[in-house]
């Protein structure tokens, strides 16, 4: 006969540990913001230099 598995211990994610889920989602989400942040700050940098040689000229 099989061993009873507490409740506790059964993966909701059918085979995958929920932490591991959640350690993938957090940095998932570090990436997604570092995109943003990297992204902004070059589109501000190229607004700017657009800017600054409008005002030269």
């Amino acid at each position: 006969m099989l061993p009873a598995i507490p409740p506790y211990a059964v993966p909701l994610f059918f085979g995958v540990d929920p932490v591991l889920v959640g350690i993938i989602a957090v940095l998932l989400l570090i990436v997604f913001a570092l995109f943003l942040f990297i992204r902004k700050t070059l589109l501000s940098f190229s607004k700017g230099m657009r800017e600054g040689k409008r005002k030269r000229e």
